[in-house]
């Protein structure tokens, strides 16, 4: 049987409740895409000082972010055979900056960009509009099992 291993950090900022959303979301991912390998992925939840000196150092761009997701190398195994898929890391901060003006709960926006973060982990991209659409698609098909409304709705 296929399984998920995920293994979440976060610092003192978030609440638990929180984490267990951001859980709770990655394993509905893993079941609605239908995975057939058992994963490993690492978790970081902080706030904008660390997402941004990541961001700094990984894509030497100065300034915080929402989520970055960091893709292990492939066929990268741990010692129980979970493929390990890569590291996801959310500021909360930054979260909670981009809710002003919206009519999101943190709920919504956390969930919509773990989903986000983890298909870019299975190797998503949105560099073209194409590419764009199978990612927003799938984003919206899982949101839509959490009861959440479409994101883009409204967005040209």
């Amino acid at each position: 049987m296929n399984k998920i291993l995920i293994d979440i950090s976060a610092k003192k900022i978030w609440q638990k409740e929180e984490i267990n959303v951001v859980r709770k979301v990655l394993l509905i991912c893993y079941d609605s895409l239908s995975l057939r390998e058992s994963l490993e992925l690492s978790v970081r939840l902080t706030d904008d000082k660390e997402i941004m000196d990541l961001n700094k150092t990984y894509r030497n761009k100065n300034s915080p972010t929402n989520v970055l997701s960091f893709c292990s190398q492939k066929n990268k195994h741990d010692k129980l055979g979970f493929n390990i898929l890569g590291d996801l890391v959310i500021s909360r901060d930054t979260v909670i900056k981009e809710l002003a003006g919206t009519k999101k709960t943190f709920e919504q926006h956390i969930s919509h960009l773990t989903i986000h973060g983890f298909l870019h982990l299975l190797g998503y991209i949105h560099e073209d509009d194409n590419e764009a659409k199978t990612m927003e698609n799938l984003e919206t098909e899982i949101l839509k099992k959490l009861n959440i409304p479409d994101p883009y709705l409204g967005i040209n």
